[in-house]
């Protein structure tokens, strides 16, 4: 939804990556609530596009050390 895509995620790296893993496991069940695996696919891309944005991030900071030295 519009809402979830604006929604910021204050979550770290390593909790995004540890949310995206326990959506992805609860997608590969068998049985899934149609409703509630679209909610989950949802917040999995914010999620996505967070993590993303902290390896670009990291990418960055890498690449201003190494000009630095």
């Amino acid at each position: 939804t519009a809402k979830m895509a604006k929604q910021k995620s204050d979550f770290s790296y390593s909790e995004a990556i540890k949310e995206l893993e326990t959506i992805t496991n609860y997608l590969e069940q068998s049985e899934v609530d149609l409703d509630e695996a679209i909610k989950k696919f949802e917040r999995g891309k914010v999620l996505a596009s967070e993590i993303e944005k902290h390896l670009k991030e990291a990418e960055n900071t890498i690449n201003t050390i190494k000009e630095e030295a």
